[in-house]
């Protein structure tokens, strides 16, 4: 019987000492970074004038709880952009973040990801970036998401309100380009 505490215990511990950081460990060391551009909103911020859309359109941004958004730029520090890339690529490529769409040119990539089921997505990643402007991560969380409301999220973005952003957090594809 003690015998089988301890190794439940090993076990257990072994499993506790997982040091793979998760997206959420990742925004939450970043968000108060003087590097980082970090606004964490929620939806009807953005979207204040949901009337004017679809039925299809407004029940699916409805069901968008919160975006988290970081960027950083180029010009902050190449070494740093460099290295927070790489940080970025090994946190997404684990397997609870499922590629919905990836793309490569030269000195560009971006990378759309879920977590969650093709039926309910708890999280729609967005991570680009540039040599020339610097990274972008955008996460938006939900309950109940599924393609359909992606879909709809996505021709409902024309609607998105730039101007209810923090005032701190400005334009940010001007901020990257300082």
């Amino acid at each position: 019987m003690k015998k089988l505490i301890c190794l439940l215990s090993c076990i257990f511990i072994v499993g506790a000492c997982n040091d793979k950081k998760s997206l959420q460990e990742y925004f939450v060391e970043k968000e108060d970074s003087a590097q980082f551009i970090s606004a964490s909103l929620p939806t009807g911020t953005l979207f204040q004038n949901l009337d004017s859309l679809s039925a299809e359109q407004n029940n699916s941004l409805k069901k968008i709880e919160k975006i988290n958004l970081l960027a950083l730029s180029k010009n902050k520090d190449s070494v740093l952009l460099q290295k927070e890339r790489r940080d970025l690529k090994l946190i997404l490529s684990q397997p609870d973040y499922e590629p919905l769409i990836s793309f490569s040119s030269g000195n560009r990539e971006a990378k759309l990801l879920y977590v969650g089921t093709e039926n309910e997505i708890n999280e729609l990643i967005f991570f680009g970036f540039d040599s020339e402007l610097g990274l972008l991560l955008l996460r938006m969380r939900g309950n109940d998401v599924n393609a359909s409301d992606i879909y709809q999220i996505s021709q409902s973005a024309q609607s998105l309100n730039i101007n209810a952003l923090p005032q701190d957090f400005g334009n940010i594809f001007e901020n990257l380009e300082k």
